[in-house]
Order: structure tokens, then C-alpha cells, then sequence
């Protein structure tokens, strides 16, 4: 009996032994510590990392080790990372607990040429994970970023589809140049260094840049994670690009394993403006013209039936009516006929917003493959997305493809090689009448169509100048003027199509040392055609020479851009990295760089364009010739530019066991933007970490604390001011020649002179800043100031007109930007079915020009854009007092320095000048609140933005200036609110509540006086100066928004099981509903008679095979 066990166990041992010569089963289910399965979790041999296999959706896996295995790697992102030691004879069935990584230090962070965690790193970063962008409504990479990261302001310029937004990190660091951060996507910079192009080198108009900067051509959908450096120890490896800080951009990448299939789709509706801009309807309108008419013209209108020297205003349609002109003629005379025809125009109340702007639908779809084995991953998506803009006929498109695929051939190399191409297409209606400023200016009882159904002309949009003056100058179309019209038939069509080809590669030539190249290639093309219509007003007024004057001979025409761009980026260095007496860590690398970039723009207007068979033809010369081919030399153009950078870098970080971070960085680069003197700039950084919480000492004394990390950096870092230029550049003139023997010369003018020694801007860079976390991380914070130094910013100064040159750019001004940071994290609840938690973040940024070379050497004027000792959006205007009693002008407040010793002196501007705030908001942040069931999930992110102030001086359509007596005295008017001829066009319902004769106090407007009336000599004792008096425009556009609120639901896994997918999940959201201001035009994101952001509503779904 003894026997025959002894025989069964040795048959077992030797089969077990046999087994595992041939290979073995491991097989498993990972789940989290609250017994969730952890669906896709990698699971890869140690010893052999080609195999290896993914968890399915119920966390199971099964795979084949060889003999040799001893351990298995098990990894999930935002999971620690476990290595499961194999027990021989328990290799199936087992349980693999994983748990989340709660401490913020473990978070990866990619720099572009490295990547490490934000234990290790001394520098200013943050990151933000796909889960910040999931189910958001949003097509573009930088609104998804707005609200999420202290320091980093984030604003919209238009609500118009494809436009990117301003981002500003940490401040503005210059003055004739942009405060754009570097971008880095896949470890390559974006070079959009496209050409300025002039008014003169772009007379035929329509280049439109909206595809030109920023990173529209990125799907959100794509992104794996966004890394932001915002300051020199985190940037200064980037050198003379990184003074406005760096956003590096990290794509996806395939896992080895089973193939997964992603789509998502994301519908929106977006609606109107909705905030009332309170302007009046067209019973308001006609009654507050009549009103005018008899306080300002009716008397005057009579004396003039019998003198015709006597000249009286016409305001508005009533006036027009009650002076018998134009159409009006038969009723002149007749005030019943006029009282009637008054009275039929207030059933007329067209509201131009409604007509001109319209609710939206967008659609977006994503599609992404990815798999692989353990030599070889793949990832290849598509993306669309079709916009509607809120303007009718205004449309964006964007086509995505991004393909990815690393190689592992053998144990010792690694290629990365991927390709993203990207094409945009917008329209959008053109008009040279500003479709939100019609809107906001025209008279309501204007029809937009007649009742036949044809195009109705405005009677009043350009007859003020006609009916005061100008009937011999203003020239309209037979058919007259129709904004809708000009919108219907006109149009800009903008197409960019671009890509980039990218190869990485890693060899570990001997371990610790590795060579990292990488080599990109990136193009884009980009297309701007504007069509006008002959028919249209904008074709009307745009004809050659006289024509223009003229009723007949009509013709429209095609302006034409075509840009094309290339760049390419050759970097390779050498990393090593290696830990001795398992308690001292070295990281170096050093290498170099070369990059460079082409761009070449053609332009060119043509005539007689006939869409249909897309021929062309010039029209015969009308008025002087000389006059005529002036205008016809600008019809074409050709603009170039090119520049080269070669650049030397290296770093090296020390990490002292677990507690002590050293990291130093070294850069140097060469441009040819720059003289022959100053070409090269060296950069360099330093930093030191403590983390604290990893001290004994600290563990012991506060046992709640999860980490707790003191950093301190210094830097210097740089930027390139491309929109200057150190050579000697001409500016041809047009028509202007010099014969000399049988050669012809075009001449020109050299207006700034050259300079050699016009290099780098450069930027020193100082912080300090702590962070620590509580009950493993359930409340987190993190701290930061920091101090920075521009020196060297670019500038132009005059010069004596005997050197022949009218200015050159100099390294002259510095700029100083200081601040904080704030950044708050809560989990306030984390249970197996329940979260809930929050996040907000706040910056203040303290900005101050300390040096620079004013237009005028004695006091501040109005031709001071920047002064010294103030931001460099300083406002300088008049303090407001209100409304005197006896002249109904505004008053403004003297300065307590300012000497009066006669009535003159209350004209000077000197005597009022107030610094009245800033026009970069000083304090920024947002915020986000979440909270979850099972399932279900509910989050509230918003922004804000306070201490921002803009003049919404809106360049009003009508005014004195379009009036012409001649021969006649004037009265200086002090502000368009006084203009009698403003009130042309529509204005506010309040207007009515203004300073009169009898009405001198308690009122909103002051008085309103005609330019052409009587003659009150205000200008010799009253301020009349624009810079004082554009006070009374200022406003205070500070504003808290809700951006967005998201509800989500993810399909529970047992069902998602039983219909072979791996995940279903659905959204809807509320975008842009909510929006506490004291601003009272249309938004206060982007002030003033502009394309504004929308609310919006939309729903998408998620889905994975």
C-alpha cells in the first residue's frame, strides 16, 4: 500500500515536473479592494516581457507561462502596480487584489523628453488625466483645460466654431509679441510660427488664421493625458521657447492584448444668446426720434423753408418722414400723413438677433482600434466632428485620423512610430457691415424682406451722412443695403489639412544606458477663398478705381490665400539611470536638437469672378490710370519666411532614498531670428524636493499625513519674439518706380532699422511651494509662489528721422510678473456604492512693467501703452463724478496734485488721469464638484474670473463724424452718449433718462447736444480729452460661470457581460447655462458687440468591444 502512494506521488512530481519544463497555466481574476473586477488590467511575464495577455471584463485572465516564470507583473492605470510571486502547484484560480493608488506623488508626468512622477520632479507641473474630459461637450483641447489648473488662464476669443482660445501661464512675459505657451504633442513642438502678415501685403483681404495657431486639429477623444510645466525647473529643458510655460500633450497608445473597439458620440443643441442687451423696440424708437426731432430740428426745419443757409439735423426714419426727403417727398408738408406712416412702422418690430442668429446642432463620433502581443501595439482612431456656429451660414468640420504603433523586436529596443493628419473646414458669411454690431445697431421697425418676398432695403443704416451733408459722397446700390442679403450671398471658406510623421526609438545599448532619437515631420496647407457677390453692397463698394461712385457697371470678386507650412524636429540624447546601495538614484541625459520651419503665402484678389465656371476678368479702367493700377499692383502678393534652431541640453536628477529630489537642467539654443551677435542663449534650471511625509519622524508624529513635500526652483529660460525682425527688411511702395539705364527699380522705405545685437527675450524664474495630503489623500493641497523676471523684452523706439529710419526694435523693456497658487482636493465620501467629492483651485498673478522707453519723456498720455510701475494692461482714464447740473456734461475728479489757476486748466487730461485697473484679470480659478452612486455619476465644474475691466466703447455706426456742413462752427462732443447723431440708429430704452434743461438731476446719460447746433464753448473749461472720458464706457466684465453640468450612467457589468461588450455608458449635459456677473452686455468672456460663447444642451454615449 506504501508503495503504491509512494508511486503516485513520484508520478505526480515527475508530470508536474514535466509540465512546467513544457510551460504552464496562470490563471486568475483581479478585482480592487472593494471587490470590483478590473476590467483590461495588464498582466505580464517578468522574465519574459513579450507575453503577456489583458484581463477580460469580469477581471479574469488566462495565460501560458514558460518554466523559467517566477513573477507576473499586474498593472491598471491609477492602480499600483503589484509583482505576484508564482507558488508552484497554485497557479490557477487565483485572486489578484489591486488597490488605487492614493497618493498624488505616484501620478505620471511626461515632459516630452522624459517621463517620470511627481515625487521626482522639483518643478511646477500638473496633470490632467483623460477622466477631466470625459463626457464633455467640447471639441477643443484648450477649453477642455479652462477652469482645471491653477495659474493657467484660459480665455475664449469668439463663440465662433474652430477658434482656440488664449491661454496665459503664470501672466504676460511681453509686449510686441503673444504670451502663448509652447505646445508638445508626442514629445514634438509645435511650430505655427506663421507669417504677420501686413494690411499692405494683404490688400486683397480674406486670410483668415483660425486654423493658423493653437491645436484645433487635436481630437479631445485621443488624449491620454495633458501635462502642463509652468515654470523654468519644469520647462527650462525646453529652453528658449518655455518662458510662457509648456503643455505637453500625450496621446493614446495601444495595450497589448485582444483587440478593444471604442466609439463615442457626442450630440449637441446650442441656442441663442440669451441675455437681453435691453435696446429698444420700434414703438420706443420712433417715439424717442420724434422726440428729438422737436427738441433739435423742428424749428429749425421751419426757418429753413424760408432761409436755405439754415441747416438742421435729421435723425432717424421720423426725421427723414417729417422733412419730406428721399421716398418720403410726396408727404412733406403733411402731418397726418407722416403721423400715419409713423404709426404703420410700429407694427414693424424686427428683432435682427433673431434673424441673424439661430439655435445649433453639432455632432461629433470617435472610433478607435487597439491590441497588440507583447512585441507589437497598435492604436489607430477616427474622429468627426460638424459643427453649426450661431450666425446663419456659419459651419466648422474637422476629419481625424491617428495611427500609433511601438515595436519591441527584441529585450534591448523600442520603436515608437505614429502619424496624426488632421483636416478643418469652416465657412463663415462675410460682410463689411459687422453682422453683430447690425444687429445690436440697427432701427427695429427695418423690414428684412418685403412682402413679395424680395430682400428690403434699410432706410437708415447709411442715409445719415446722405440727409447731413453728404448726398454727394454717399453712392448706394440701385437695390440698396440688406444684411441678410450680404450674408446669403457672401462667404469665407477656410480649409487646413495637416499631419505629422513621428519615429521614436529606444536602445538600451548597455544597461543603465539608453539613446532616445526622434525624428517629425509636420506640414500644413491652409486655403482661404472669399467669394463676394456683384449684387451685394460688400461687392458694391469693393470695385476698382471710380467705379464704386457708380450705380451701373457692378462686378464681384474672389480673394484667394494659400499658405503652406513645413517643420521637422531631429533630437537625440543619452539617458542613464541607475540606483546605487539601493539608497542614491542618478538620472542623466544630454543630447541635442535641431528643428526648423518654412511657410510661404500667395494671395490674390480677381475680378468679374463668376462661380460657376470660376473665370475671371478685370473690368475696364475707371478715373485716373495711374490711380486704377496702383490698385491693381495689390491685388497680388507672396510672403516667406524661414528659420533654423540647433540647440545643446542636458539634465540630471538625484534622488536621495525616498525623501531628498535634486534635479538640474541645461540648455542652450541658436536661432536666425536673431543678429549675428546674439543668436545663442543659455538656459539652465535648479531645484531641490523634501518630502517629508516619507521621514520616520514625520510617519510618527502625524500618523493621518499620506505625504507632505516642500520644493524650491530657480530657472532661466527664454522666448522668441517672432514678429520682429533684426535685418534690414523693405516695404515696397506701390506704383513708385526709378529707371536707370534699361533697368526698372520698384522703391520702398525702410522704416525699422537693422540690429545686429536684437536677441532673446529671457526670463528668470524663482518658486517656492508646498503640498501635502491627509487620510490617504482624501484631502489634499497643494501651495505655490513664484516670481518672475523678463528682461530683454523686445520694443520699438523711435529714431532721429536723420539716421532714415522711422524706429528700431530693441531688447529694452522687463517685466515682472509675482503670484500665487491654491489648489484644495476633497473626497468627502468613498464607499463601495458612494463618492462624493470636490476640487478648486485659485491664482492671483501681480504683473508690473518695471522698465520701459515711453513715447513721450513727461508724464503719461494717451500714446502710452505701457508705463512703468503698472500692469501691462493698465488702464488710465478719468474717475467718474457724474453728471453736472449746470452744463450736463460728466465730471470727473481732479487729482489731488493737479493745479488749477484757470478755467483752461480743467481741459488739461494731466488733471484727471486716475490708474483705473487692469484689463488681464489678476484673479483666476475654477472649481468641480462630484458626486456617484453605483452607476450613476453627477458633476458641476466652472470658472471664474474677477478684476478685469474693458472699455465696451462700441464704434457706433452713426455719428457726427458721418454728418458734413461746411463753413459751419461745431461744439466738441464728449462722448457718444452727448452725440445727437447717435441716436440715428438704436440705442438703450434708458437713453430716454437723460439730463435736460428741466430734468438736471438724479439721471443715468448727460445732456445731448448737436455737433452743427449751438455753439456752449464746453471744450474751454470742461475735460474733453478721450482718455478721460472713455470712463464712462468702462465695465467690470468680472464673472463666475458654470460651465458644465454632466449626469452619466454606466451600464452595470452583468448586463454589459451578457451583450459581449466590455462597457456601455450614456451622458448628458448642461454647458454654459449659469453665469453670475455684474456685466450687462451679451458675455462677459468676451466683451463688447462680438461672437459670443452659447449655451448649450447635449447627450452622447460611450460604447467598448
Amino acid at each position: 500500500m506504501r508503495k503504491t502512494a509512494f508511486s503516485i506521488c513520484l508520478l505526480f512530481l515527475l508530470s508536474l515536473t514535466t509540465l512546467y519544463a513544457q510551460g504552464f497555466k496562470f490563471s486568475g481574476q483581479v478585482v480592487d479592494s472593494d471587490g470590483v473586477p478590473v476590467t483590461g488590467a495588464g498582466v505580464v511575464c517578468l522574465e519574459k516581457n513579450t507575453i503577456g495577455t489583458t484581463a477580460d471584463l469580469d477581471g479574469r485572465f488566462s495565460i501560458t507561462l514558460p518554466s523559467s516564470a517566477k513573477t507576473v507583473i499586474f498593472s491598471s492605470i491609477g492602480m499600483k502596480e503589484i509583482r505576484y510571486q508564482l507558488i508552484p502547484g497554485s497557479t490557477e484560480n487565483v485572486k489578484i487584489i489591486m488597490e488605487w493608488e492614493e497618493n498624488q506623488l505616484d501620478q505620471v508626468v511626461v515632459t516630452g523628453y522624459a517621463q517620470t512622477s511627481v515625487k521626482r520632479i522639483t518643478g511646477s507641473v500638473a496633470v490632467l488625466d483623460a477622466d477631466k474630459f470625459e463626457a464633455k461637450a467640447i471639441s477643443s483641447v484648450d477649453a477642455l483645460m479652462q477652469g482645471e489648473v491653477a495659474g493657467v488662464s484660459i480665455k475664449s476669443l469668439s463663440g465662433q466654431p474652430g477658434t482656440q482660445a488664449k491661454i496665459t501661464i503664470r501672466g504676460s512675459n511681453n509686449l510686441t509679441g503673444t504670451s502663448n505657451p509652447l505646445w508638445v504633442v508626442d514629445g514634438v513642438p509645435m511650430q505655427s510660427e506663421s507669417p504677420s502678415l501686413s494690411k499692405e501685403q494683404l490688400a486683397t483681404g480674406g486670410f483668415d488664421d483660425i486654423f493658423v495657431n493653437g491645436v484645433g486639429n487635436i481630437n479631445p477623444n485621443d488624449i491620454e493625458s495633458i501635462t502642463i510645466l509652468k515654470d523654468a525647473a519644469a520647462a527650462a529643458i525646453y529652453g528658449s521657447r518655455a518662458a510662457n510655460g509648456v503643455i505637453v500633450v500625450t496621446t493614446k497608445k495601444g495595450e497589448a492584448g485582444k483587440m478593444k473597439i471604442s466609439y463615442n458620440n457626442t450630440f449637441t443643441w446650442s441656442f441663442k444668446p440669451e441675455r437681453s442687451l435691453n435696446l429698444m423696440n420700434s414703438a420706443e424708437k420712433l417715439a424717442w426720434e420724434d422726440e428729438l426731432w422737436n427738441e433739435f430740428s423742428a424749428s429749425r426745419y421751419a426757418r429753413s423753408l424760408t432761409d436755405n443757409t439754415v441747416i438742421y439735423p435729421v435723425i432717424g426714419i421720423v426725421g427723414q418722414i417729417r422733412a419730406g426727403l428721399g421716398d418720403f417727398a410726396s408727404m412733406k408738408g403733411n402731418k397726418d400723413a407722416q403721423d400715419a406712416y409713423i404709426a404703420s412702422l410700429r407694427s414693424v418690430d424686427t428683432n435682427w438677433y433673431d434673424l441673424l442668429f439661430r439655435n445649433s446642432f453639432s455632432q461629433g463620433h470617435h472610433l478607435s482600434l487597439s491590441g497588440g502581443s507583447g512585441k507589437s501595439t497598435y492604436y489607430v482612431a477616427l474622429g468627426l466632428n460638424d459643427e453649426d456656429g450661431m450666425l446663419i451660414h456659419n459651419d466648422y468640420r474637422r476629419y481625424n485620423v491617428n495611427a500609433k504603433m511601438t515595436l519591441t523586436p527584441t529585450e534591448w529596443a523600442r520603436i515608437d512610430v505614429g502619424m496624426e493628419a488632421a483636416r478643418q473646414e469652416s465657412k463663415m458669411p462675410y460682410s463689411n457691415v459687422d453682422p453683430f454690431y447690425y444687429a445690436y445697431f440697427s432701427n427695429p421697425y427695418e423690414k428684412a424682406y418685403n412682402s413679395d418676398g424680395s430682400y428690403a432695403a434699410d432706410n437708415t443704416w447709411f442715409t445719415l451722412g446722405y440727409y447731413n451733408g453728404r448726398s454727394a459722397e454717399q453712392v448706394l446700390p440701385k437695390n440698396g443695403f440688406n444684411i441678410l442679403r450680404e450674408l446669403d450671398s457672401n462667404y469665407s471658406k477656410t480649409v487646413n489639412t495637416n499631419g505629422t510623421f513621428r519615429a521614436q526609438t529606444d536602445f538600451r545599448i548597455i544597461e543603465p544606458l539608453h539613446f532616445v532619437g526622434l525624428v517629425s515631420y509636420s506640414f500644413a496647407n491652409n486655403s482661404t477663398d472669399k467669394i463676394v457677390d456683384k449684387y451685394s453692397y460688400t461687392g458694391f463698394k469693393d470695385r476698382l478705381g471710380s467705379d464704386d461712385k457708380s450705380q451701373t457697371n457692378l462686378y464681384g470678386n474672389i480673394s484667394q490665400n494659400r499658405m503652406n507650412s513645413s517643420s521637422y524636429v531631429a533630437r537625440g540624447h543619452f539617458a542613464f539611470n541607475k540606483t546605487f546601495a539601493e539608497l542614491h538614484t542618478l538620472n542623466i541625459l544630454a543630447g541635442s536638437e535641431l528643428r526648423g520651419s518654412d511657410s510661404n503665402t500667395i494671395f490674390s484678389k480677381r475680378y468679374n469672378y463668376d462661380p460657376k465656371t470660376g473665370t475671371t476678368s478685370l473690368p475696364a479702367i475707371s478715373g485716373p490710370s495711374d490711380q486704377w493700377l496702383s490698385e491693381v499692383e495689390k491685388l497680388n502678393g507672396e510672403y516667406f519666411s524661414k528659420t533654423r534652431y540647433a540647440s545643446f541640453y542636458a539634465s540630471a536628477d538625484y534622488f536621495l532614498g525616498k525623501s531628498i529630489v535634486l534635479n538640474a537642467s541645461f540648455r542652450t539654443d541658436g536661432s536666425s531670428n536673431f543678429g549675428s551677435n546674439r543668436q545663442f542663449n543659455p538656459t539652465w534650471s535648479a531645484g531641490a524636493a523634501w518630502h517629508i511625509g516619507e521621514e520616520n519622524w514625520a510617519m510618527k508624529a502625524i500618523p493621518a499625513l499620506s505625504h507632505a513635500t516642500l520644493r524650491a526652483a530657480y530657472g532661466f529660460t527664454g522666448d522668441v519674439n517672432t514678429s520682429t525682425s533684426h535685418l534690414l527688411v523693405i516695404q515696397y511702395l506701390q506704383q513708385q518706380y526709378r529707371y536707370f539705364g534699361d533697368e526698372t527699380f520698384n522703391l520702398g522705405t525702410i522704416p525699422s532699422a537693422p540690429n545686429p545685437d536684437l536677441g532673446w527675450e529671457k526670463t528668470r524664474d524663482a518658486k517656492a511651494g508646498i503640498d501635502f495630503g491627509f487620510w490617504k489623500d482624501r484631502l489634499s493641497v497643494n501651495a505655490e509662489y513664484y516670481y518672475r523676471l523678463s528682461t530683454d523684452v523686445v520694443t520699438s523706439s523711435p529714431v532721429q528721422s536723420t539716421t532714415g529710419f522711422t524706429f528700431v526694435y530693441f531688447n529694452a523693456a522687463d517685466i515682472m510678473n509675482s503670484g500665487i497658487e491654491l489648489t484644495v482636493n476633497g473626497k468627502f465620501l468613498q464607499k463601495k456604492d458612494w463618492s462624493a467629492g470636490a476640487s478648486v483651485n485659485f491664482a492671483y498673478n501681480y504683473n508690473k512693467v518695471l522698465k520701459y522707453n515711453p513715447v513721450t519723456k513727461t508724464g503719461i498720455t494717451s500714446k502710452d501703452r505701457y508705463v512703468e510701475g503698472y500692469p501691462t494692461g493698465a488702464i488710465f482714464s478719468g474717475k467718474l463724478a457724474g453728471i453736472a447740473k449746470d452744463t450736463g456734461l460728466y465730471e470727473f475728479k481732479l487729482r489731488p496734485d493737479a493745479v488749477i489757476s484757470n478755467a483752461a486748466d480743467l481741459n488739461k487730461p494731466d488733471n484727471y488721469r486716475y490708474y483705473l485697473g487692469t484689463t488681464i484679470a489678476p484673479y483666476t480659478g475654477g472649481f468641480n464638484i462630484y458626486a456617484s452612486w453605483k452607476q450613476l455619476r453627477l458633476s458641476v465644474s466652472g470658472v471664474y474670473s474677477f478684476g478685469c475691466k474693458t472699455y465696451e466703447k462700441l464704434k457706433y455706426p452713426a455719428s457726427y463724424s458721418n454728418a458734413a456742413h461746411s463753413g459751419v462752427s461745431t461744439e466738441e462732443v464728449q462722448s457718444q452718449f452727448s452725440d445727437l447723431y447717435g441716436n440715428h440708429l438704436n440705442v438703450e430704452k434708458d437713453r430716454t433718462n437723460r439730463w435736460t434743461a428741466s430734468n438736471t438731476t438724479g439721471v443715468k446719460y448727460p445732456r445731448i447736444y448737436d455737433y452743427y447746433g449751438t455753439k456752449y464753448n464746453f471744450a474751454n473749461s470742461n475735460p474733453m480729452d478721450y482718455s478721460i472720458i472713455d470712463a464712462v464706457y468702462l465695465k467690470n466684465n468680472s464673472y463666475l460661470r458654470i460651465k458644465s453640468i454632466i449626469l452619466s450612467w454606466s451600464m452595470p457589468r452583468d448586463i454589459v457581460k451578457k451583450i459581449r461588450m466590455r462597457g456601455v455608458s450614456f451622458n448628458v449635459a448642461l454647458n454654459n447655462f449659469f453665469t453670475i456677473t455684474g456685466y450687462d452686455g451679451m458675455d462677459p468672456e468676451i466683451p463688447g458687440a462680438t461672437y459670443p460663447t452659447t449655451r448649450s444642451v447635449s447627450a452622447g454615449m460611450n460604447i467598448e468591444f
